[in-house]
């Protein structure tokens, strides 16, 4: 089974569209800029599994793996791996 990979840009329309932005780059930090509000987070959080089918529990939850787009999509690739690898065990 094949893990699909999610990409910079994939991440940074969804953020787009969520926040209504087109001003944002990989490395940027979206909570401390305060784009990334509670609000948006948890829309965030949905629509990461909408689109990506990962889903994120609250004991998961680290700010860390949610400071920019780079580290969403690297935290979204591992858990996408995980769940997969879990799947096929």
């Amino acid at each position: 089974m094949t893990v699909a990979t999610v990409s910079h840009d994939q991440i940074m329309r969804l953020i787009s569209e969520l926040a209504h932005t087109e001003a944002l780059t990989a490395e940027a930090d979206i909570i401390e800029s305060g784009l990334l509000d509670s609000l948006l987070f948890v829309e965030l959080l949905s629509g990461l599994g909408e689109r990506f089918g990962v889903r994120v529990s609250f004991d998961d939850i680290e700010l860390d793996n949610f400071r920019s787009v780079r580290q969403i999509a690297e935290f979204i690739n591992r858990r996408s791996a995980q769940e997969t690898l879990a799947v096929s065990l």
